[in-house]
C-alpha cells in the first residue's frame, strides 16, 4: 500500500497531474491571486487561445466559402473531423474557466482527505493514486497528437531528403500556402499558429477530463472506505457512545460526498453531454477518413489518436460505472454487517444510510444521462452505425 519511496500520498499528489497537463498550454486551473501564474506562462496561454481564435476564424471561413473543398469527400471528411474536435475541446475548455467551482470542489475534497499514516491506510490511499496503464495513455495521446501536427512537417523533410524539394506541407486544409508566390516567412507563421492552435485544443480535451477522472477518484476512495467500515464494524450495547459517534461520522462523511458529487455533476455535466455526442461524430469522421487515405504517416497517427480518445471516454465512463457501484454497494455494506446488538440511535442511523443509498451517487451528463460503461457501449455502438452509414453512402 505504500508507494515506491515507503511514503503515502498526499492530495496534492493525485492533482499534480491534471495540474501539469493544463499548465502545458499555459494554463492552471488553481491559479489564484495569491498564487499567480508567472507572467510567461500567462503569455504563452494567450498566444495558444489567440491563434485558436485565429485558426478556427479561417476554418469556418473556407467551410463558408467551399470553394476550397468543392465535393471533395476526403476533404469534407476532415473539415468535419475538425469541427466536430473544436466543438469538444471549446466545451471541456469553457468548463475549466469556471475556477471557482473548481477550486471550492479541490479544497473540499482537500479537506476530506486522510491526513495521518493510518487514515491513509484504512483508506487505501496508495491503491488508488494514479494507475500506470493512465498515465502510459496520456503519454501515447499527447504523442500521438504532437505527431498529427509534426507529421506533416516530417512528411516535408522526407521528400525534401528523397527528391530535393521542400513541399511546405502543414496541419490543416484552411491555410493556404502557395511557395511560389508566398514569402517563407507565411508558412513558419501559418505553422506556428497551427501548433498552438493544436496545443489548446488537445490539453483542454485531455486535462478537463483529467481533473474529473481525479474528483471521481476521490469520490470512489471515501465510498469504498465508508463501505468496508460498515461492514467490517460490529456495534455493541455496551459501547453507545463510542458507537454513535462512529455512525455519525459515516452518515455525515455519505452526505458530504453525495453532495460533492452533485458539485462535479453541475461542473462537468453540461460539458459530458456534449463531448459524447461530438466524440462519437470525431470517431465516425476520423474512421472515414482514414479508411479513404490509406494507411500512410497521416493515417496511422489519426488511428493512434482515435484509440487513445476512445480509451479516455472509456476511463471517464468506468470511474462513472465505479462511483454508482461504490455508492449502491454501501447500502448492502450497512444492511449485512452485524448490527443487531447495536442501540436504537445506531439502527436509527443505518436505516438513514440504506435510505440515502437507494439512490446511488451517479456521474451524469446535465443531470439525467448517466454516465457508466453502457453509456460507452451506447456511444460505440451509435459511432459504428454512423460510419457504417456514412461508407455505405461514399461506396
Amino acid at each position: 500500500m505504500e508507494s515506491e519511496n515507503g511514503l503515502f500520498y498526499n492530495y496534492e499528489d493525485f492533482t499534480r497531474i491534471p495540474t501539469i497537463s493544463y499548465r502545458l498550454c499555459g494554463f492552471d486551473v488553481l491559479d489564484t491571486a495569491s498564487k499567480p501564474r508567472p507572467i510567461w506562462m500567462k503569455l504563452y496561454h494567450w498566444a495558444c487561445v489567440c491563434s485558436h481564435i485565429c485558426c478556427v476564424w479561417f476554418m469556418f471561413r473556407r467551410i463558408i466559402e467551399r470553394d476550397t473543398i468543392g465535393n471533395n469527400i476526403s476533404l469534407i471528411m476532415r473539415y468535419a473531423t475538425l469541427v466536430t474536435y473544436v466543438v469538444n475541446s471549446d466545451t471541456k475548455y469553457g468548463t475549466s474557466q469556471q475556477k471557482h467551482a473548481f477550486q471550492r470542489l479541490n479544497g473540499k475534497l482537500a479537506e476530506l482527505f486522510p491526513k495521518s499514516k493510518q487514515s491513509k491506510i484504512d483508506h487505501r490511499i496508495n491503491e488508488y493514486f494514479w494507475p500506470r496503464p493512465i498515465i502510459v495513455l496520456i503519454v501515447v495521446y499527447y504523442g500521438s497528437s504532437a505527431m498529427v501536427v509534426v507529421g506533416p512537417l516530417l512528411q516535408s523533410v522526407y521528400i525534401y531528403l528523397m527528391e530535393q524539394r521542400f513541399s511546405y506541407v502543414h496541419c490543416y486544409p484552411y491555410y493556404i500556402f502557395d511557395p511560389e508566390q508566398d514569402p517563407l516567412w507565411q508558412y513558419f507563421l501559418i505553422y506556428t499558429l497551427e501548433w498552438l492552435h493544436s496545443t489548446l485544443m488537445v490539453i483542454s480535451n485531455m486535462s478537463t477530463d483529467l481533473w474529473l477522472v481525479n474528483f471521481e477518484v476521490q469520490i470512489c476512495m471515501h465510498l469504498d472506505y465508508i463501505a468496508r467500515s460498515l461492514e467490517n464494524y460490529k456495534p455493541s450495547s455496551t459501547r453507545d457512545s463510542k458507537d454513535r459517534k462512529f455512525i455519525s461520522q459515516l452518515v455525515n462523511k455519505h452526505n458530504n460526498l453525495l453532495e460533492l458529487q452533485e458539485d462535479i455533476n453541475d461542473i462537468f455535466g453540461g460539458s459530458l453531454l456534449l463531448s459524447l455526442l461530438t466524440t462519437a461524430g470525431v470517431f465516425c469522421t476520423v474512421a472515414v477518413y482514414t479508411q479513404l487515405q490509406g494507411l500512410n504517416l497521416e493515417g496511422i497517427t489519426y488511428v493512434v489518436f482515435m484509440l487513445t480518445a476512445t480509451s479516455l471516454v472509456y476511463l471517464v465512463c468506468y470511474y462513472g460505472e465505479k462511483v454508482k457501484t461504490l455508492s449502491t454497494y454501501i447500502a448492502h455494506a450497512a444492511y449485512n454487517h452485524n448490527w443487531s446488538d447495536a442501540p436504537p440511535d445506531y439502527k436509527r442511523s443505518i436505516m438513514i444510510i440504506i435510505a440515502r443509498a437507494q439512490k446511488p451517487a451517479e456521474l451524469t451528463a446535465m443531470g439525467y444521462l448517466s454516465v457508466s460503461l453502457d453509456t460507452f457501449k451506447q456511444v460505440m455502438t451509435v459511432t459504428y452505425r454512423v460510419f457504417a452509414l456514412i461508407r455505405q453512402m461514399i461506396e
